[in-house]
């Protein structure tokens, strides 16, 4: 063996030190971790809860999975029974805004949540509007799981709140 000025130039016959035990187990790991990811992933992408069809009835144009209807759909009834009306329409309708389920969206006080916008300061005409029509993701209203004296209630709340962005 041959050297020039005190570098050694390996050979075959050199000993040379084994791979630390915790490189093939932590590739091993990893390589696990990353195919259970993916398994999970092809699962969640096939999962007919990951897609619109969820909907009241049997919708032709959705193929990727099959459909299954139970029956027919229920109206929603808010997360909680009202109550009694004091007949202050202020109150009720805060009551209401919370019992019907549209602090869910619209965060308390309306000042818009992560689903909802800022409804604080609406009128009525155009609460009406919004509630039957159910825009954006919005669920509809109908006249029997909202009346129309709940709706004003609601604005009349709604009214009585600040505006976002006026003091």
């Amino acid at each position: 063996m041959s050297t020039r000025s005190g570098v050694r130039r390996p050979s075959f016959d050199a000993v040379t030190a084994p791979i630390p035990f915790y490189l093939p187990v932590s590739f091993l790991v990893l390589g696990l971790v990353t195919f259970a990811a993916l398994v999970i992933l092809m699962i969640g992408a096939r999962s007919p809860y990951t897609h619109a069809n969820l909907s009241a009835g049997y919708d032709a144009r959705y193929d990727r999975t099959q459909q299954i209807t139970v029956g027919p759909g229920e109206p929603y009834e808010g997360v909680s029974p009202a109550g009694r009306l004091t007949g202050d329409a202020v109150s009720d309708g805060a009551r209401l805004f919370v019992t019907k389920g549209c602090v869910t969206c619209h965060a308390l006080e309306a000042r818009g949540g992560v689903v909802g916008p800022a409804i604080a300061g609406s009128d009525a005409d155009t609460v009406l509007k919004k509630v039957r029509k159910g825009p954006s993701g919005m669920p509809q209203y109908s006249p029997e799981t909202l009346t129309d004296d709940e709706v004003a209630a609601i604005a009349a709340y709604l009214r009585s709140l600040a505006a976002p962005g006026s003091k």
